[in-house]
């Protein structure tokens, strides 16, 4: 019997490449597997990590029972101050010069900034390469066409600044140009303070807009604040721009989707109209903000004592991360790995954009059975002291032989 669908046209879809390598290690069957490819942030044993200012959160949170009523098209009313006063601090955050609504994590912020900048006449979206794989996607998703710059040099292994300045200045009008403000996903090389300095003065009287991506903050400093100062420094500058901000990291709430979008307006006359377009777009799509996250993250910045606590909880999962670094620089020294290393600790953040190849990254998982992305990026978080030296030993054995 001959089966017909009215979905004959559709053709299957690639896995991404991040699921793919995924469902890989989940059907691998040996017991030594290790995976460093999805950024998720691990504990020092290895085991999915909660952060104690989120289980004080909960705490509270499960002893007052909220409810399950909608909230806004807004978002959660109490979340929107803190994730403004998270990303702004409290001084930018009270002068009423912010459109804020709350989103699906930072995907769900990237996609109502790219729905409010298409009807303000902003569609063309400039991408430095390599970059998070889904940027492009989403924004020819919705019709806006891309085009790409050098950010990173892989021979040299540091941002190729001179191309992000051309891009910059050979910019056709509209341009909106997606930074990522701190733990660079995939290279986890960030611009220096001059730098931004340098993109601040060459956008402040251009007919482009900056779109600040920033979803691992407090991840690179191991400070908030300091993770955040691109953003406030463009913003002392009188400019208008757009913020993308996750909960998703640095909180640990990666299924729980809380994030934010931001979006400066130097006009408060004008505030009211951006922010009703932002709220028409989002009642298009998702109506009402979940309410779980959202709630987590408002309980943890307007209760002082954990805030407190979530403020040592990242900085100590910085200091980790910079140990970890440390230790891989070290252990590839020891084993004499050829080439050159270094920029383990030069990058910062979740990742190590490693400088292997496709081939040596399919080599580390088809023969010794741990998972990195395509590009070589690791998570260095993933890394322990258990597995520490199997990881470096494989990978010094998969360098030597290529």
């Amino acid at each position: 019997m001959t089966v017909t669908t009215k979905f004959s046209k559709l053709e299957a879809e690639a896995l991404d490449p991040i699921i793919a390598t995924m469902a890989r290690y989940a059907a691998d069957p040996n017991p030594n597997k290790m995976d460093v490819s999805i950024g998720v942030y691990k504990a020092a044993d290895g085991s999915s990590f909660m952060f104690p200012s989120v289980k004080m959160a909960k705490e509270i949170y499960n002893k007052v029972e909220p409810g399950h009523n909608y909230t806004t098209m807004s978002g959660l009313p109490e979340f929107i101050p803190v994730a403004q006063q998270t990303v702004f601090g409290d001084k930018i955050a009270g002068e009423g010069k912010l459109a804020t609504i709350q989103t699906i994590s930072g995907t769900g912020s990237l996609h109502m900034a790219m729905l409010i900048l298409r009807s303000a006449g902003y569609t063309n979206f400039a991408v430095g390469t390599p970059a998070w794989s889904n940027y492009i996607p989403m924004a020819q998703h919705i019709g806006c066409t891309t085009s790409t710059y050098k950010y990173y040099d892989e021979e040299t292994k540091t941002i190729d600044f001179e191309s992000v300045v051309c891009a910059i200045e050979e910019a056709s009008p509209k341009t909106v140009f997606i930074l990522q403000t701190c733990c660079h996903n995939p290279t986890g090389a960030d611009l220096s303070k001059n730098q931004w300095k340098t993109i601040r003065d060459l956008t402040i009287n251009k007919d482009c807009m900056v779109l600040f991506d920033i979803a691992y903050q407090g991840f690179a400093s191991g400070d908030k604040d300091e993770d955040a100062w691109p953003i406030r420094y463009f913003y002392e500058a009188g400019m208008e721009f757009v913020v993308c901000q996750s909960f998703s990291k640095n909180l640990g709430l990666y299924g729980e989707r809380a994030g934010a979008l931001h979006v400066v307006v130097q006009d408060k006359d004008s505030l009211p109209i951006v922010h009703s377009n932002m709220v028409k777009n989002f009642r298009e799509e998702c109506s009402f903000g979940p309410a779980y996250g959202a709630r987590i993250v408002s309980t943890v910045g307007s209760t002082p004592e954990i805030k407190k606590v979530w403020d040592q909880d990242v900085a100590g999962v910085a200091e980790r991360m910079v140990t970890m670094r440390r230790r891989i620089l070290d252990t590839l020294t020891k084993l004499e790995t050829p080439g050159k290393w270094d920029h383990v600790i030069r990058q910062t953040g979740l990742f190590w954009f490693s400088g292997l190849t496709k081939e040596q990254t399919e080599r580390m998982i088809s023969e010794y059975h741990i998972y990195l992305t395509q590009n070589g990026r690791v998570n260095v978080a993933g890394l322990n002291d258990a597995n520490l030296d199997q990881f470096c030993k494989a990978l010094d054995a998969v360098v030597r032989s290529s």
